[in-house]
């Protein structure tokens, strides 16, 4: 099969998707990447092709300030939250979706897969399904999806266990979904239009579980809060660490 993964430029996305892309090779599948250019020699080490995204996605998110310094004039809180959405996921679509077209044109893909937080993949996702691969993406994060208490995620908040934590969450979500969530919308769907889709009706996080043909959580069930889980989602465990990645430490004996 000719594969496609797609990865966010930070380490933590795409060193999983190594990992399958490793073991994908080793069956004799074809494997082609696309992320950040400064990641280029990590996916060849592995034997894969590499392909950069179009510059106005072709950064590297080790380096954050330098991809948005704006961000370190604004204090930490909900402010930072929607401008941190919109600057490093939502800016970026256009490009991403762009170089997935480039590659998949010259690649004809049988499968994408691609990390949680690459969200490239919508416009693919929201389009007709007839004229694209299917698109498997694997959670490299918490399980973010919608939290039966209400609460955001990404706040770390427990689960609600009380009507006092409920109406707390309550609060706390609308001022969330006014602050963050609304804004955030409103510039992603603005962006989607323009790529002839959408719009979204969920937030940012939710819609790629959502819309996934298929969802790898890269954890094991027990790892979740307790809740409904969509059926678009796979619990699959950890992925075997890439060999040589990091020398060992002299107490690994």
């Amino acid at each position: 099969m000719k594969i496609l993964i797609a990865s966010t430029p930070a380490t933590g996305h795409l060193n999983p998707l190594l990992a399958i892309g490793r073991i994908l090779l080793s069956e004799g599948h074809e494997i082609v990447v696309l992320s950040g250019s400064a990641f280029r020699k990590r996916v060849e080490a592995i034997g894969a092709k590499f392909r950069p995204f179009p510059a106005n996605a072709d950064f590297d998110l080790s380096d954050f300030d330098a991809v948005a310094p704006e961000l370190k004039a604004i204090p930490p809180g909900l402010e930072q939250r929607r401008a941190r959405r919109e600057r490093v996921f939502v800016d970026p679509i256009p490009a991403q979706h762009e170089g997935l077209q480039q590659v998949l044109e010259g690649f004809p893909a049988d499968v994408v897969i691609a990390d949680d937080m690459f969200f490239g993949v919508l416009p693919m996702l929201l389009g007709q399904h007839s004229n694209r691969p299917p698109v498997v993406l694997c959670g490299t994060s918490i399980l973010h999806c919608h939290r039966p208490d209400g609460a955001p995620i990404f706040l770390g908040l427990p689960p609600a266990t009380t009507q006092a934590q409920l109406r707390e969450y309550a609060v706390i979500a609308q001022d969330y979904r006014e602050a963050v969530d609304q804004p955030v919308a409103l510039r992603l769907n603005r962006l989607l239009a323009s790529l002839g889709v959408g719009p979204l009706s969920m937030p940012l996080f939710e819609a790629v579980i959502e819309y996934a043909d298929a969802y790898m959580q890269l954890a094991a069930p027990s790892f979740e809060f307790p809740r409904e889980i969509p059926p678009s989602v796979h619990f699959v465990g950890v992925l075997p660490i890439l060999p040589n990645q990091a020398p060992l430490p002299d107490w690994a004996p």
